[in-house]
């Protein structure tokens, strides 16, 4: 039976924050050993829109110097036969929740704003981290630590095993949060039991809880001061329920002060971060 190869990442280049995304990206794979697709929405009437396919980077040496400069680095950084530039047309909402769904994870800059950011966060097929500018001197509660939001879904939980993920890969400390208006009490003993069985997988990850009092996007963006990685589950609740409660994923995703990664319900697959 041939194995199969391992889904690749996806990163949104070019556009406001597509260059943040790609350093990020190739930063990880660096790490990690992924794959990288390199997705580059061109707009109508451009010159790559008569290129439209899998180029090489000598195919858009002429017309767009910038991308092609970035698509030999990561090459050569990672391996031509690891890095791939995808050239398409369309709306970017629309090719990247595409791109999505042949990914293990999808990484877009925070310019990707407003509908199409909200669209990709809401819509993909697999974990979006969409990269913010984080401030190095910033000092909060929680610098150098993967945060992790925590509550009793099931989408939390999956974004626990993100969350340990990349804190082991590398070697950060984790800190996992959970915002509410209700007794700290319940709030510890929450956290307890839905850390346990990640401290035993994970052994080497120092791990703190902490409980938060009041809303819970505005804690959770308050959490991100300094730190690596913010981690939210996506309930991928209706438009009813997130009128209700909010819409705390892409709140977080939009404010935050660090990097975010958005884990939708579904999607459990967090190897090799």
């Amino acid at each position: 039976m041939t194995p199969q190869t391992p889904q690749p990442v996806a990163v949104g280049v070019g556009g406001a924050g597509g260059w943040r995304a790609l350093a990020w990206a190739a930063e990880m794979a660096a790490r990690t050993g992924d794959r990288l697709v390199l997705l580059h929405v061109c707009v109508p009437g451009s010159p790559l829109d008569r290129i439209v396919s899998d180029p090489a980077a000598a195919e858009i040496e002429v017309v767009e110097p910038a991308l092609a400069r970035a698509y030999a680095s990561v090459g050569a950084r990672l391996g031509r036969s690891r890095a791939t530039l995808k050239i398409r047309a369309g709306a970017p909402s629309d090719q990247l929740v595409d791109a999505s769904a042949g990914a293990r994870l999808l990484i877009i800059g925070d310019g990707e704003g407003g509908r199409t950011m909200c669209r990709v966060v809401r819509q993909a097929h697999c974990p979006v981290v969409v990269v913010r500018p984080g401030d190095p001197a910033a000092h909060g509660p929680f610098h150098g630590h993967v945060v992790a939001g925590v509550d009793s879904s099931t989408a939390s939980r999956a974004a626990l095993e993100v969350a340990y993920e990349y804190a082991a890969n590398r070697r950060l400390p984790l800190a996992a949060i959970h915002v509410t208006d209700g007794p700290p009490g319940d709030g510890a003993r929450l956290l307890s039991d839905a850390v346990t069985p990640w401290r035993r997988m994970f052994p080497a990850v120092p791990t703190r809880c902490e409980v938060l009092a009041g809303p819970v996007g505005e804690g959770l963006i308050r959490t991100g001061v300094g730190a690596g990685l913010l981690v939210v589950g996506d309930k991928r609740r209706g438009v009813i329920g997130r009128a209700r409660t909010g819409d705390v994923p892409l709140t977080v995703a939009t404010e935050a002060p660090c990097p975010v990664a958005v884990v939708p319900l579904a999607q459990r697959d967090a190897e090799r971060w």
